[in-house]
């Protein structure tokens, strides 16, 4: 008599596979960008120089100066958003727009 394979699926799968990566910076900080994507489009991505992350803190280096503005403005309700998307995944506690 065969034993039957264990059936996993996708999400199990993709989880037993990127769980040993959740704790190392570039993770984090691919995720955070993609969140950052999925937050505030395409047209906004582009406009970022560099992303960094550390102890929580989200740095973004911009090429505009006026979205750098524009978004300063708005820091507390993009963080609220940034970490919205992340699901818990990754925690940031302050974001600095350069």
């Amino acid at each position: 008599m065969s034993r039957r394979p264990q059936l996993q699926s996708i999400q199990e799968a993709l989880g037993n596979f990127t769980s040993e990566y959740e704790n190392k910076p570039a993770y984090q900080l691919a995720l955070v960008q993609n969140a950052w994507l999925n937050t505030l489009g395409e047209a906004a991505t582009h406009k970022v120089q560099k992303f960094s992350l550390h102890d929580g803190i989200l740095h973004v280096y911009f090429q505009s100066d006026s979205l750098r503005h524009e978004l300063s403005l708005q820091r507390s309700r993009l963080l609220s958003a940034l970490n919205e998307a992340l699901l818990g995944k990754v925690v940031l506690v302050e974001l600095a727009l350069h």
